[in-house]
């Protein structure tokens, strides 16, 4: 009777072992999946850097409330954590799956699906609006015959900067705003210059839905969140509401909390998607070609050429020094800096910041979301490539 306990003693401790070992591989797998790996010692001299400096910024008298940061790099995560809170004077911190609306990182997403549905052949980059909104009308003729998808995405439709912006905010739907857009006079024929917009960089949804029978929120699961495995992803304020795991806005003053506003997901391809940090470095990983399998570098080339430059003294570009030319592709600007070649957005909505760049001859890429405002946050991007080529440099000299 001993000898048989025994037996059926080792035969559950075996069976615990067989089972631990499971999860153990199950969790790898999972972890290789996501393109995370353990880091090389040039790595972790890297992130330690990037994460003491994130660090000190909560340290000071206006610090922000809450941020998220990813790292990538050849196709590794090489970090995504988070800092801070939640909430001013909350006790819940933000992780690696906090939700935070990511603004004008949007129009990215809003390129790369267009790419997607041009490889399917089912649009153009040449597409004319017309054809796919009826009873579209600019304030010039000519201008409604040629405008097309390339100039929506470019930023190059004529129209005045930030064009009823205001319209916008009050909560007017695209269906109320596109008919007025006749009553704007033009500042230039499309595609000759760059005009930042929301609404008409919008029109584009309505192009992408009469195009393939969907809904813009179902053709981004469908084409990015899903297959790429962006599980905390969404496109519309119902989603975000029902969100346990958010982090709050706060005004860019001392960080006071906010109300969650629910203006911008009126014109989503500009502004209307929500996402983790996670999410945000499977997205990253993606835009430098390490998912070919769902975007391939051959669509993305396309979106990431420069359409447009800009002068070198943009508010969103004058805070880095050294800075060699600025522009605009299709959702995306493009950068010079040190002569390095950027695709980079930011994005601010709401007391939400968002900024984002990667290098495609490096394959390096940085992601930050933040819940607050803070002047760190509008330079995070070039501290974060110094850093970078700081070590890299020193690395290279050993």
């Amino acid at each position: 009777m001993i000898i048989e306990k025994r037996w059926f003693g080792y035969i559950v401790l075996l069976f615990v072992i067989v089972l631990l070992k499971s999860c153990i591989s199950t969790h790898s797998e999972e972890n290789n999946l996501l393109g995370e790996s353990n880091l090389s010692a040039s790595e972790q001299v890297l992130i330690d850097e990037i994460t003491n400096t994130i660090e000190e910024q909560f340290q000071l008298k206006n610090a922000p409330t809450g941020m998220a940061a990813a790292i990538v790099k050849d196709g590794k995560i090489l970090m995504k954590k988070g800092f801070g809170w939640k909430e001013v004077g909350g006790k819940d911190s933000i992780d690696e799956h906090t939700v935070f609306r990511i603004a004008s990182l949007s129009k990215g997403f809003a390129a790369v699906l267009a790419s997607q549905i041009v490889m399917e052949k089912k649009l153009n980059w040449t597409s004319k609006v017309k054809d796919y909104i009826p009873n579209f009308q600019l304030n010039n003729d000519s201008a409604t015959q040629v405008l097309n998808m390339r100039h929506l995405l470019s930023q190059s439709t004529g129209l005045p900067r930030h064009t009823y912006g205001n319209l916008i905010e009050a909560g007017q739907s695209m269906e109320e705003m596109i008919p007025r857009l006749k009553e704007v006079p033009l500042v230039a024929a499309p595609g000759q210059v760059m005009s930042y917009q929301n609404l008409a960089y919008s029109l584009v949804q309505p192009m992408l839905e009469k195009a393939t029978k969907l809904r813009y929120d179902s053709l981004l699961k469908q084409y990015i969140y899903k297959p790429l495995k962006m599980f905390n992803a969404s496109t519309d304020y119902e989603s975000l509401m029902l969100e346990n795991n958010i982090a709050l806005p706060h005004s860019s003053r001392n960080s006071r909390p906010m109300e969650q506003q629910d203006d911008y997901f009126s014109v989503l391809p500009a502004a209307g998607v929500n996402a983790s940090i996670s999410d945000m470095a499977i997205w990253v990983n993606a835009l430098l070609g390490h998912h070919p399998e769902v975007i391939t570098l051959e669509s993305l080339r396309p979106i990431y050429k420069q359409n447009n430059l800009l002068p070198k003294n943009n508010p969103w570009s004058r805070k880095w020094e050294n800075v060699i030319s600025v522009g605009y592709a299709m959702g995306w600007r493009t950068i010079n800096y040190k002569g390095q070649k950027l695709i980079y957005h930011g994005g601010y909505l709401n007391g939400y910041r968002a900024e984002m760049a990667f290098c495609l001859e490096e394959d390096f890429g940085i992601v930050v979301l933040s819940n607050s405002f803070s002047r760190f946050l509008m330079r995070s991007v070039p501290i974060f490539f110094d850093i970078y080529n700081q070590k890299k440099n020193e690395k290279d000299s050993m």
